[in-house]
Parts: C-alpha cells; sequence; structure tokens
C-alpha cells in the first residue's frame, strides 16, 4: 500500500519538522534574542535535524519498530481472532486515534494505552482506553476484539492518500527541476565569466587573509547584477562588469562574500533550498529558509562594518548595487549575493546605520557544540519518540518525565555555559572600594573615562554591594572591551566623597594588562632609574579605590564689574587635580619658590580627571547655577583638591577660574616664566568672589549659501578670544547650536577682538566657517548672518600599505589648493579645527572639500611610527617657507602631518574616494657603545625621523631609524648625558646592515649673552637653525640640557648674568644657532657659528667670552 504509506511519511515529516522548528525557534529565541551569530547556528543546526530527521525515524522502523505511533487509522493492520490472549503476552497494541473516536466500534474490554511523546515545552495527553498496569499485574486476559477493513469499490481514505501523495511528488519534482536549471544556469555563466585582473586578485586576497580565509577565484560576467559567491567545492566570486568601482567598494564586497564562504553559507543554503522543494507543503520550512538567508546577511554586514570602510559607505553600496537589481534576479536561486532582494534593503541599511549594537561575528566552539548536542538530542528524540515501540512502552511512560527533566535541565544550563565562556573570553574587572577610614562603602559607582580627545561622556559599569566589592564583566564583543583597553582610567564615586580615579589594569583579575603594561614600560625609553620606579609603582598598585573625604565645600559668589550680583551663572568644573599624597602642602610650598610658574605647578598633581583642552566639561564632574545673589555650592569634589570652572552667562564674559578645596590665602603666579604670556593666574582657596567681565552677545542666522535656506544643528564655539595667544586655549570656552529656523544667540564672549567657528551637523558636507568679530562696551548684540557652503564629501580609508592594518586614529585637516576657482567662496570664512574631523579606529574617515584641486593632510596619532610629510613633493610652494603647501587660504606645512593627498573631485560629485596608503619605511637598528665596546645603557639620540630634529631617549645599547631611504642620507646625532660622550653618524649607504656607533669625548662651550652696550642678557634660550641634512651634512644640532627631564628641543638658556653653558657638542661640527628672549612676542636673533672658526675638540671647554647681540642682524 504504497499510497497510504507515502503519505502517512508526508504526514510524519510535517509532524516531525513541525516539532524540531518550534523547538528551535523558541531555543532560538531563549539564546540568541539580540545575537544573529547564536540564531544562525541554532536554525542550521534545526535545518539539518528537519532533514535527518525523517531517514532516522526510518531507520528505527526498520531496526524493529512494527509501526508508526502516529499512523493514520485507516492503516491500522487486521489481527488475527483467539479467544483470549493474556496482557501481558501483548505485543503488538493497536494504536489508538487521538481525538475524538467516534465510528469506531464499542470497546468491550481495555486495551493498552498509547503515549505521545512529550515535548519539553509543550505537553499532550491522549485519553486512554483503560489501564494496563492492573491488568499486567493480576495476569488477567481479555478478549481480543477483531476490527476488519471492509473492502469498498470508492475509498474516501484511498483518494486522500493518493492524492496527498500524488501533490507530494509532483510538487518536489517541479521544485527539485527548478532548482537544477537555476544551477545548471549559474554554470553556464560562470562558464562564460571572464577572470579578474591581477590588482582585483591581489584585493580579495589581501582581504581573504585578513579574515583568516583561502582567497577564492574572481571572475566578472556581464549577466550578474550585483557581487555574489558561487559554488561549494571550488567557491568563486562574481561581480559584474563596472569600472567605476573603487578599492573601498570592492574591499567591501570581498569581506561581505568571504564571510559568507567562512561560515559555508553556500552549503547551508543549498541543504535550505532542498528542504523547501522537498517539505514544500510545510510553511515553517520557507520560514525557516527566509530567515537563514536573513541571519546569514545580517551577520556578513556585521563583517562589513568591523573591517570595512564604514557603516555609511557600506550602506551607500548596497543601496547602488539593489538600484541595478533586474525584476527576477538570477543569484537568490543559485548564488550568495550581496544584495538579493529591494524588500529586504530598508531593513538592512536601517541595521547597519544602527551604531548602538554590540558585534558578535563568530560563536565560541563551546557554544557551538552545545548548540550541536542539543540538536542530535532533539533529533534523535523526535525519531524515536515519533516511532512508538510495541515492548516496553510502559518502560517509556516511566522514563519519559527524565528526558523532559534532562532537555529542559540542558535548556537551563545554556545561559550559564555562555557566561562561563563570556568569563573567559572578556575582560574581568574586580576590586573594591573604601572610605578614607578604610571601611567598605556599598553603592558606590563605578565607570570609567578615555583618556582621548573627547572625555564628555559618562558611563557607569557597575556598582558595589554591601561589602564595598565589584564584578565588571566586558566581553570581546562589547565596544567598551576596545576601550577599556586603551587607555583609560576607571572613576570611583560615592555620596559624601570625592571621585578618585585609578588606571584599569590595577582591577584586571587575570593580571594580563598589568602584564602588558609593564611591557609597555619595557620598551619605552625611559632611564633605567625611571623605568625601575615606573615599573614599581605599576606592581605594587592595588585594585582599591580609596575614596577621599568632602567636608570642605566649594563655595563662591559671581559679581560684575560693577560689583553687582549675576544670578543664572553657570558654573562648570572643568578638571579636577590632585596629588599623589593626598594633600596640597607641597604644591602650595612650591607656588612660594622663585622663578615657578603654573605650567611647572601642574605636573606635581598627578591625579586628574576632566579635560584642558578647550572647555570639554566631563560629565563626571558636577555644574551648578549661581541663585539671585550670585552664590553657589559644589559638594562632592572633595578635599584637597584643585579645580578648574569655568564660569559663563549671558551679559558676563566666560571666564576660566582656578580654585582649591581647602582654606587658605589667594595664590597668584606667572602662567609662564618663559615669557610667552604675560598673564598671571590665580589660585582661590575654597571661598572666593569671582569679578565677571561685561560680554556683548553675538546674534544671526546661518543658511545654505547657495540656496538660502536655513540650517539648524550647526554648533558654534569661540575660536581665539582676545588675550590669548594659543587658540586652543580660547577653543569651545562659548558656545551655541542654531535652532530650527537657523537662528542663534552666543554669549559670553569678551570684549575686543573674538574669532568664532561654525561646526555643521555630521551628516551634511558644509564647510567649516569661521569669522573675527570686535566686540565693544555699550554697544548692542552683534549681528552676523553665515552662509556655510557645501561641498563634497571626501571619504577613505588610511591604512599602511605593508601590512593592509588601518591607521587607528589621527587629525586630519582639508584646503583648497591655490588656482581652484571654488577657493574664492571661502576665501573670507575658511575654518580649521585641529582634531575635529579624525580617522576612526578603522582607519576610515570623512571630510567635506571643495569641487576642484585641494589637498587632504593626516597626522596619525601614533606620531613616531611614520615620517612626515609623505606625498607633498608636487604640493609645496617653493616661493615659501620650508614645506609650506600651495593651498589658500591657509598655509598647510608638510612637516605637520605625515601623509598628504591630492583630491579633485567633479562640482556635481556628491562624494569622492581617496585612500591614504601610510608606508612605515624601512627600520634600522644601530648599536650605540663607548670607546671600550661596552653598550651605552642609556642616552639621547636625534635622527629617529627624517629631517625632523626631535630628541629621543634610547636604553640598552640601541636605537631606532624609522623610515629610512637609500635616496636620502639620515643625519644621526647621538648624546649620553651620564658620561657627556657624543657622536656623529651619517647614514649614506643603499643598503645599511650590522651599523654600530661608538661614542668620543663630547666638547663644552661657555660664554655670556649681552647687548651692544655690555649688559647681560637674562632669559634667552638658544635653538638651532633648522637645516636639512641633505643640504648641511657637516651641522650639528645642540645636544639637550642634561637636566632637561623631556625629550624635544634642546631648552639652554642664559642665567640672570647672560652666562649659558652647553655640554655635549660633537667636535669637529658647526652649529648654526639664535637667540631668543623668554618673553611675549620676542625676536629671533641669529648668533651665527657658536664655534667660530677653528673647530672644536674632544674633550675641550671653549670659552667664547661675550656674544654681543646686535639688533641689526635678527632674524624672522
Amino acid at each position: 500500500m504504497i499510497k497510504t504509506t507515502v503519505a502517512y511519511f508526508a504526514v510524519l515529516v510535517l509532524l516531525q519538522s513541525t516539532l524540531l522548528i518550534m523547538t528551535g525557534y523558541l531555543a532560538m529565541r531563549f539564546c540568541g534574542r539580540q545575537k544573529p551569530v547564536v540564531q544562525s547556528v541554532i536554525l542550521c543546526v534545526t535545518l539539518l535535524a528537519i532533514l535527518v530527521c525523517p531517514l532516522a525515524s526510518l531507520a528505527a522502523h526498520h531496526l524493529g519498530a512494527t509501526s508508526y505511533a502516529l499512523l493514520p487509522a485507516w492503516e491500522i493492520n487486521d489481527v488475527a481472532v483467539t479467544d483470549s490472549t493474556p496482557a501481558t503476552e501483548v505485543s503488538s497494541p493497536r494504536p489508538t486515534e487521538t481525538g475524538d473516536s467516534k465510528g469506531f466500534p464499542e470497546l468491550q474490554a481495555p486495551l493498552e494505552p498509547i503515549h505521545l511523546p512529550q515535548d519539553s515545552v509543550m505537553t499532550g495527553k491522549v485519553p486512554a482506553a483503560g489501564d494496563i498496569s492492573s491488568i499486567a499485574a493480576d495476569n488477567a486476559t481479555v478478549s481480543t476484539i477483531v476490527i476488519e477493513n471492509q473492502p469498498t469499490e470508492f475509498s474516501l481514505k484511498a483518494l486522500i492518500a493518493w492524492s496527498i501523495t500524488l501533490i507530494w511528488l509532483s510538487g518536489t519534482f517541479v521544485l527539485l527541476t527548478k532548482l537544477l536549471r537555476a544551477y545548471w544556469g549559474m554554470t553556464r555563466v560562470v562558464r562564460n565569466s571572464l577572470p579578474a585582473e591581477a590588482p582585483l586578485q591581489n584585493l580579495c586576497r589581501e582581504t581573504a587573509e585578513r579574515l583568516g580565509q583561502r582567497p577564492p577565484k574572481v571572475r566578472l560576467s556581464p549577466a550578474v547584477h550585483a557581487p555574489c559567491l558561487t559554488g561549494i567545492r571550488k567557491p568563486l566570486i562574481l561581480l559584474p562588469v563596472q569600472k567605476d568601482l573603487s578599492d573601498a567598494v570592492l574591499r567591501d564586497i570581498f569581506l561581505h562574500e568571504l564571510a559568507h564562504l567562512a561560515r559555508r553559507d553556500c552549503l547551508y543554503f543549498l541543504l535550505a533550498r532542498l528542504a523547501t522543494a522537498v517539505l514544500f507543503f510545510q510553511p515553517l520550512v520557507w520560514w525557516l529558509s527566509r530567515r537563514l538567508e536573513q541571519l546569514a546577511d545580517d551577520i556578513c554586514d556585521d563583517y562589513v562594518i568591523h573591517y570595512g570602510s564604514g557603516r555609511k559607505h557600506y550602506a551607500n553600496t548596497l543601496v547602488d548595487f539593489a538600484e541595478r537589481l533586474p525584476a527576477s534576479p538570477m543569484t537568490p536561486q543559485t548564488g550568495l549575493a550581496i544584495v538579493s532582494q529591494r524588500s529586504a534593503l530598508s531593513r538592512r541599511v536601517l541595521r547597519i546605520l544602527d551604531s548602538t549594537r554590540v558585534l558578535t561575528l563568530r560563536l565560541p566552539m563551546k557554544w557551538v557544540a552545545l548548540i550541536l548536542l542539543l540538536g542530535v538530542s532533539a533529533t534523535t528524540s523526535a525519531a524515536l519518540l515519533v516511532n512508538a515501540r510495541a515492548e516496553g512502552s510502559v518502560e517509556k511512560e516511566d522514563a519519559r518525565p527524565q528526558t523532559d527533566d534532562v532537555l529542559a535541565a540542558a535548556m537551563k544550563s545554556q545561559p550559564a555555559k555562555q557566561k562561563q565562556e563570556n568569563e573567559n573570553t572578556g575582560l574581568h574587572l574586580r576590586g573594591n572600594v573604601v572610605s578614607p577610614a578604610g571601611q567598605p562603602v556599598p553603592h558606590a559607582s563605578i565607570g570609567y573615562v578615555s583618556t582621548g580627545w573627547d572625555q564628555r561622556q559618562r558611563i557607569r559599569l557597575a556598582t558595589t554591594d554591601a561589602r564595598g566589592i565589584f564584578n565588571i564583566m566586558i566581553p570581546t564583543t562589547d565596544p567598551r572591551y576596545a576601550a577599556l583597553h586603551n587607555d583609560s582610567m576607571l572613576v570611583a564615586l560615592a555620596n559624601g566623597y570625592g571621585p578618585v580615579i585609578e588606571s584599569v589594569y590595577q582591577f584586571d583579575a587575570t593580571g594580563e594588562m598589568r602584564k602588558s603594561v609593564l611591557k609597555k614600560i619595557d620598551n619605552f625609553q625611559y632611564s633605567p632609574e625611571q623605568r625601575n620606579q615606573i615599573r614599581q609603582r605599576v606592581l605594587n598598585a592595588k585594585s582599591t579605590f580609596q575614596l577621599v573625604a568632602d567636608d570642605t565645600p566649594l563655595t563662591g559668589r559671581v559679581v560684575n564689574i560693577e560689583g553687582q550680583p549675576v544670578p543664572g551663572a553657570k558654573v562648570e568644573v572643568v578638571r579636577l587635580k590632585y596629588s599623589e599624597s593626598g594633600k596640597l602642602d607641597e604644591w602650595e610650598q612650591a607656588t612660594q619658590k622663585a622663578g615657578i610658574d603654573h605650567f611647572h605647578l601642574m605636573p606635581l598633581l598627578t591625579g586628574s580627571l576632566g579635560n584642558d583642552v578647550g572647555g570639554a566639561t566631563l560629565e563626571y564632574l558636577p555644574t551648578v547655577i549661581t541663585d539671585q545673589d550670585g552664590r553657589f555650592t559644589f559638594q562632592g569634589l572633595g578635599d584637597e583638591r584643585l579645580v578648574r570652572l569655568l564660569i559663563s552667562g549671558p551679559g558676563i564674559a566666560a571666564s576660566e577660574v582656578y580654585a582649591r578645596t581647602r582654606p587658605g590665602n589667594r595664590i597668584e603666579v606667572p602662567k609662564s616664566v618663559s615669557g610667552y604670556s604675560k598673564e598671571n593666574i590665580v589660585y582661590h582657596p575654597c571661598d572666593f568672589t569671582h569679578i565677571a567681565g561685561p560680554s556683548v552677545p553675538v546674534t544671526g542666522v546661518v543658511r545654505d549659501a547657495k540656496t538660502g535656506q536655513p540650517l539648524s544643528g550647526v554648533k558654534l564655539r569661540s575660536y581665539h578670544l582676545t588675550g590669548r595667544r594659543v587658540i586652543h586655549q580660547s577653543e569651545g570656552l562659548t558656545h551655541t547650536v542654531t535652532d530650527d529656523q537657523g537662528r542663534y544667540r552666543l554669549e559670553g564672549l569678551p570684549l575686543g577682538n573674538n574669532e568664532i567657528i561654525f561646526l555643521p551637523p555630521p551628516d551634511q558636507p558644509y564647510l567649516l566657517y569661521q569669522f573675527k568679530t570686535e566686540l565693544k562696551a555699550g554697544s548692542p548684540a552683534f549681528q552676523r548672518d553665515v552662509g556655510l557652503v557645501r561641498g563634497v564629501w571626501a571619504e577613505g580609508r588610511a591604512f599602511d600599505k605593508a601590512i593592509g592594518e588601518p591607521v587607528r586614529g589621527g587629525r586630519i585637516d582639508y584646503a583648497p589648493l591655490k588656482g581652484n576657482p571654488f577657493a574664492e567662496l571661502i576665501k573670507e570664512s575658511f575654518g580649521l579645527l585641529p582634531n575635529y574631523f579624525r580617522l576612526k579606529e578603522d582607519g576610515t574617515y570623512r571630510i567635506p572639500v571643495l569641487p576642484g584641486p585641494g589637498v587632504i593632510a593626516v597626522l596619525a596619532d601614533d606620531f613616531r611610527k611614520y615620517q612626515r610629510g609623505r606625498g607633498a613633493v608636487n604640493l609645496i610652494d617653493t616661493t615659501q617657507g620650508i614645506n609650506v603647501l600651495k593651498t589658500t587660504p591657509s598655509a598647510l606645512v608638510a612637516f605637520n602631518y605625515h601623509f598628504l593627498a591630492e583630491v579633485n573631485p567633479a562640482e556635481d560629485a556628491e562624494s569622492v574616494q581617496v585612500d591614504l596608503p601610510f608606508d612605515a619605511g624601512r627600520t634600522l637598528k644601530i648599536k650605540v657603545v663607548q670607546q671600550n665596546g661596552q653598550p651605552v645603557s642609556f642616552g639621547k639620540y636625534t635622527g629617529m625621523l627624517e629631517d625632523f630634529p626631535t630628541w629621543y631617549r634610547f636604553t640598552d645599547g640601541q636605537l631606532e631609524i624609522r623610515g629610512f631611504r637609500p635616496d636620502r642620507p639620515r643625519r644621526v646625532q647621538v648624546f649620553d648625558p651620564k658620561s657627556g660622550q657624543v657622536s656623529f653618524y651619517v647614514i649614506d649607504e643603499k643598503d645599511p646592515r650590522d651599523l654600530k656607533i661608538t661614542l668620543e669625548p663630547g666638547a663644552e662651550v661657555t660664554g655670556r649673552l649681552v647687548d651692544e652696550f655690555g649688559k647681560p642678557k637674562a632669559n634667552f634660550m638658544f635653538s638651532d637653525v633648522y637645516e636639512s641634512p641633505a643640504e648641511t651634512p657637516n651641522f650639528a644640532l645642540l645636544p639637550p640640557n642634561p637636566e632637561q627631564t623631556s625629550g624635544g628641543s634642546a631648552k639652554h638658556q642664559t642665567d640672570t648674568n647672560g652666562r649659558f653653558r652647553i655640554k655635549g657638542l660633537v667636535p669637529g661640527k658647526k652649529y648654526r644657532v639664535y637667540a631668543r628672549e623668554l618673553r611675549q612676542n620676542s625676536t629671533a636673533i641669529h648668533l651665527g657659528d657658536l664655534t667660530g672658526e677653528k673647530p672644536l675638540q674632544p674633550g675641550e671647554v671653549r670659552d667664547l667670552g661675550d656674544i654681543s647681540i646686535k639688533r641689526a642682524s635678527k632674524t624672522e
């Protein structure tokens, strides 16, 4: 009876697949609600179970099952008639149809109950016809009722069985034929495609290496409209024949398709299509197939987000390919295309642009093994429990609850296993918080703050328990994992105490971060003494926050120049500093020393929270508003702290004020004794009065310069305020944002000349705008309407071309080149704000530029890794100063950047792609030894970077030269401050190897600097006149002062009698030097060669006598 057998088998498969898919769905909802990678693995296992389970049922049947438990009623076999049969000897119980038994003869004796399998989540009970256990116990006999199938000329049940069989076989044949034709068509497409050119193959290979995959072949075909991956045994990537695909777009394409390859999606999609062809009558299988495809695309999209060119750039790529799709694309049936359906595009784009999601690319193998184990258990259960064996049915009834318990326990164990896996792969921070007396502090808040450019964001990680203990688990997929490994700090806050900052490594439960810090210390160029001190500090650091008392509030009053209170003024804590000892005694004593200034006092306070650059107020630090009497009070800063306040409000000039959270007197010191600023800094005690200067507001409307449409969301910041020499000290002290109609009102600018910069919304390609304004006392609000120029997005990726890794973080600037006709649009308004546009961690960037020729310039955060000025050869203006570019209206200097690239977008372009390949060049190691051959343990040298005369430290008898080029000789100068020995070495070999520098005794000069009347000139600093090593190979640089603790330029200056002493000069070399007085707006005066006509000799100490400054010889 093949018709009924096939029909029954269809019903069996429908029931089994329903059970398995529902189990998979519930597991997916329970274990992976927000994790596509978890859902994908569960559904892949479910798909395999659906295909294997019917085969397992057939195998079980042939191994001894006499019939299927869910056999339809019309398939009951005839039973031989006997007078009586012991109940215990019944070997083939007749299955009872579930539900209504209407139509069957009335049973005269109880039959053995038929038990259906119970699902772990949903259970159902089938009423039993009797209780066999009591019969078996008494070994009673029962009468067997003969139920015969009466043959009829027309059987409705047989017709239904035949219909089911015919529909199933016909539908399967049609769908399998269609699928086979589709794959045959793809085979012809592949056969007729062309191999891709070598650059495409190389780009695919580089991308595959990043993912740890073997690169597939890349071929081009006009028959495909979107890139796709095809083939299981010999996979390859098919690209449409397009010439306008940039490297960034191609890299994103390869990342997506290679992610499919890494996940073996081609195999699973083929299995899914086979399942839908064979089980086309099961709607849940179609849902499973669609969901698998959707999850695969989502996970592959996450690969591109993680490794690719950026979210918006990738979303635009998908939209571009979706627009090219025909009505019936081939790829959804035969290949894994980057875009296969327009209907799913909007969901994918919204998901890609959602930056709040946590990316999970791979599932740990323990998770995969657990899901596979559960899948095998579910498949076996579905295959066996649906086959009710005749023998031992009672035993199965007894065992079924145990099976349910085991399955439930397995389901419950998954979160525990996931937690254990996260503990093994993530970051575990553990520590405690105590009071100043050492008592535990419950409910303390633990957060982290980056030490990078922006410290505004406040993120709480955990709260301490009743014992003051906290435990923080950060999985590797969490964005905070990378942030906490990137020089971040932890901050602890609690009511009634002042905040405390500590390094993350102190609380790493594994100790790996502490080892990493120690390794960095060993690799850094510290002196042996400094290195030992820092290592001991790291080793002794404890995983404890000890809060400070908050018994001394910071109070004050804000008044105007007429002595009237200023109500409603905002008082923000911009930065909080404290000493390692927790007291300000040593700091206050230092303020009384002669020659001390603000910049020498700040390093004495090592603890810090906040950001001195501009007016960036950290959210961990409080802000208060003055009352009607102009008074304010701060709580929670902690005792013995130095705070920097920003006071602003309507009608008053924004001001920075320093105050201490301890009683005392007003302390005033120069901002800089070097003379670059004549401003004095006042440090107030814990209660003070601030006199705010007057201010005039600036108002106006910001519009599109071309269309006149008002622009909302444009940020305004102070850029350079009157009386401040250094620009960045004014940035952001006052700020506002335009409203929906483009209107703005900027308060807090002081009287005088000020510069304001306009920062457009980050999603609009408007160029920065900057203007100057002069504010006068008593004048009305200054009105200035502004038109922002809309440009073109320049997008791309900065990467190390030798290793393919992104350049992680850096400043990026733009300026048009001279001759660009569009530069006239911004001639009077061009704004340049350092670090406003930056490289992301994946090396991608986006910056607005003008149509026409211009320059994109990048300064990487890792400023020692790459040479300066690369790519600037054809951009330098030879009529200007050294390395000045041909830019307008701002002149960029090539040596201020690592890499420069020309950009030239069309006027009607929306974006232009400019990738920035950095080249670190060749690194040389040079041994440095004394005359006796012993290595020099510590010293300083210049020449690490080409044409950049900075002094760096070296240790352990070896220094490093970076970015060496055979066509550019490298000047290396070495100075050992301890012994006074020196060396001067020029590397000019084509292939230098085994380099060694032997030091010799250095020379020394002394003298006195006087004016033309013989009067001593105090506080003059000596500096080198810049000379290119290629042009002046015999000129050396002034060595660093042995008393100088930091690197950088040499610092030698005259004392109060005009005298100076310079040690460590290289014998036989010349020095071109100028002197500049340490005061504001001083002039550099050229002194010529300090050595005179006669070269210095090793070990010589030469007195130069009086050196007269002649004003006629001053230089620019």
